[in-house]
């Protein structure tokens, strides 16, 4: 059975999302690390979601990210910025194409790809089922393995208001290497929002 997940979707929202390996193996080393911040940044521009802090572990990752509100049809996302996000998504030769199929498609082919896309925007459900999906794939393939990667979907708490409780959230996920002992201050720990930005490494899917 799925763990309980308590999701909002008519006002923004911040989350606090643990997913979890199967059996709580350690399972993540540098290599996977990597790779899981570049696909964290990546399907966090195509969902429209802001990634607020994150700290990826050897057996587990946070992320506290904020959801915008899911309107209908979500109005305030233009179809070229559809275009741009389904890019993030698919690499740029994918988008071109697109562009160009739907240059001549009828208009219901392309009410069609935005609503498509568009459902997948702005939902934390989406966000960390393409999320953990790829790395999954990813990860499957590269070591030649098969099978169930994640213990489960994932967890997620509502952290409400803007003041303490977030700042201690931020706090506790920035400051999980610490308590696993890997280092001695969070700034040095590179899979992390707060060692990112310290140590001054690119924000977004383009970070190494």
């Amino acid at each position: 059975m799925a763990t309980p997940r308590i999701l909002i979707s008519s006002e923004p929202t911040v989350y606090h999302v643990i997913a979890r390996v199967s059996r709580g193996e350690f399972l993540f080393g540098d290599l996977e690390k990597v790779r899981m911040r570049r696909l964290l940044w990546q399907m966090a521009e195509f969902c429209g979601v802001e990634v607020l802090t994150y700290a990826v572990m050897s057996n587990h990752v946070h992320v506290v990210a904020r959801v915008p509100v899911k309107v209908e049809a979500d109005e305030a996302v233009t179809n070229a910025e559809v275009l741009r996000r389904f890019g993030v998504l698919y690499g740029k030769g994918a988008m071109l194409e697109a562009a160009k199929g739907l240059e001549v498609a009828s208009g219901e082919g392309w009410t069609e790809f935005r609503r498509k896309h568009l459902a997948m925007m702005h939902d934390l459900s989406w966000f960390m089922r393409m999320f953990k999906q790829r790395f999954a794939l990813w990860f499957n393939a590269y070591h030649k393995t098969f099978g169930t990667l994640w213990a489960e979907r994932f967890t997620s708490v509502v952290i409400e208001g803007r003041g303490e409780a977030l700042l201690a959230v931020c706090a506790y996920v920035d400051l999980n290497p610490v308590r696993a002992r890997i280092v001695g201050d969070p700034r040095e720990y590179r899979w992390s929002g707060y060692g990112e930005a310290v140590g001054g490494a690119a924000w977004g899917a383009s970070g190494n």
